[in-house]
Formats: structure tokens, sequence, C-alpha cells
């Protein structure tokens, strides 16, 4: 019988292997004004970067071609939910949850988007990505300290990278031995 994965424990687990302690998540405190100032700029830019691209602007169309621009709203709107809630980011028993249940909705369209297929994996990534540098271009440009805001951007590097081990988790399938670290049993064939 497999086990359930203890998300909480993957989730501490990833954290201790990339170095998010409990000074990081301090330090990304200390961004949470200028996070928020900047909140609806950062999201209006990676949705434009999503519409600039075919694979990705398809998932943001009316059935006529043309940008729909109420689901793009709605979209904005949990983008900034998700990075309003990635400052108050904790290790405890509903947060990884909510991230596992965000990367299932994104890999698992819902019936009305069936046709459309999932969103692929490296679309997730790639938006890590484009926020890890977004953050570090508006940590960079709105700090008066370059050291700090070198170690903002290192902060929410690692936080990020901890939420993209579980947001990816709803796109892949792991057994409960791997997710575990645990050695699998190998049937015998004698």
């Amino acid at each position: 019988m497999p086990r359930i994965v203890d998300w909480p424990a993957r989730m501490q687990q990833v954290a201790e292997f990339v170095g998010l302690d409990q000074e990081a998540l301090d330090i990304i405190q200390t961004t949470r004004e200028l996070v928020l100032e900047k909140g609806e700029e950062l999201t209006a830019a990676v949705y434009d970067h999503f519409l600039k691209f075919p694979e990705s602007r398809r998932f943001f169309l009316t059935e006529e071609g043309e940008v729909n621009e109420e689901r793009l709203e709605r979209r904005k709107h949990s983008l900034m939910r998700w990075l309003r809630g990635s400052l108050d980011f904790k290790i405890d028993e509903d947060y990884p949850i909510r991230l596992l249940a965000t990367g299932i909705v994104h890999s698992h369209p819902p019936s009305h988007r069936a046709h459309m297929g999932s969103i692929p994996s490296r679309f997730m990534i790639g938006t890590m990505s484009f926020v890890q540098t977004a953050l570090a271009q508006i940590l960079h440009d709105e700090m008066s300290d370059p050291n700090e805001a070198q170690r903002a951007s290192v902060a929410w590097n690692k936080m990020l990278m901890v939420q993209l081990d579980i947001l990816l988790a709803g796109y892949v399938s792991e057994t409960p031995t791997e997710a575990t670290g645990e050695a699998p049993d190998v049937p015998d064939f004698d």
C-alpha cells in the first residue's frame, strides 16, 4: 500500500537543502512593503511576458483569438494573492497543500478548458525564473544598500525554489520512496 506524502516534511527537507532558514525568512519580511508596492507592476509584467509567446498566450485567448481581458485580470489577481502569500511563507500543514493544489490546477485543466491541455511545467519553471529576476531587479533598484538587496534577492530565490518543488509535484508522479529518499523495494527475480 503506498504511503501518503508528508508535504510539510518534504517542504522542510527542501528548505534545509537550499538553506532557507529563519534568517532568510526574516530578510524576506523586510521587503514586504516594497514587494507589495511593486506587486501589481510585477504581476502585469508576468502576464505581459506570457502574451509575447504563442505557446503561453493561447491560455489567455477567447475562442475568437482575442485576449480574454476578464480572465487575464482574474489571473493577475491570483498571482498577486500568491505573491502576498509568499511574504507569509511558512512550513505548516496548510501552506504546502495550497501550493500543491496550485500545481495540480495548472497541470490538470478544468473540463471547460480540457481541449487546451495542461499548462506545461516548463512555463511554471520559466515563470518562477521570471519572478526571481524581476524581484532581484526591483530589490536592486529600490533598496539603498546593494548588499542588503543581494541578501534579500538570495532569500527570495531560496524561498521560491522551495515553492517550486511543491508546485511541480502537481506535475510529477513520484513514488513515496522517491519522495522520502528511502530505497525502493526491488523485486527478487531469482
